[in-house]
């Protein structure tokens, strides 16, 4: 019987499509019985898409470089 430990040790394999078709087929019928696990399921999916998403994204915008530098310069005491 799969278990909600169970899930979280093949994880990863299930994210890449790497689990053995029984184990898949208990994992899946494991989530759609288990409300907590099926919600973790889509919470890390979510996580990794958002992860993905935001490693090709700068945050930090000329502009705000600029205007980081100049905070950073006005708190500097001189030597």
């Amino acid at each position: 019987m799969f278990m909600c430990k169970d899930l979280v040790e093949n994880m990863m394999d299930y994210i890449d499509n790497e689990l053995d078709m029984r184990t898949l087929e208990e994992l899946e019928k494991h989530t759609s019985e288990c409300p907590e696990c099926r919600a973790f399921v889509d919470t890390y999916k979510r996580m990794l898409e958002l992860t993905g998403k935001l490693k090709d994204r700068s945050f930090v915008t000329p502009e705000i470089r600029e205007r980081l530098k100049a905070l950073l310069k006005s708190k500097i005491k001189p030597c």
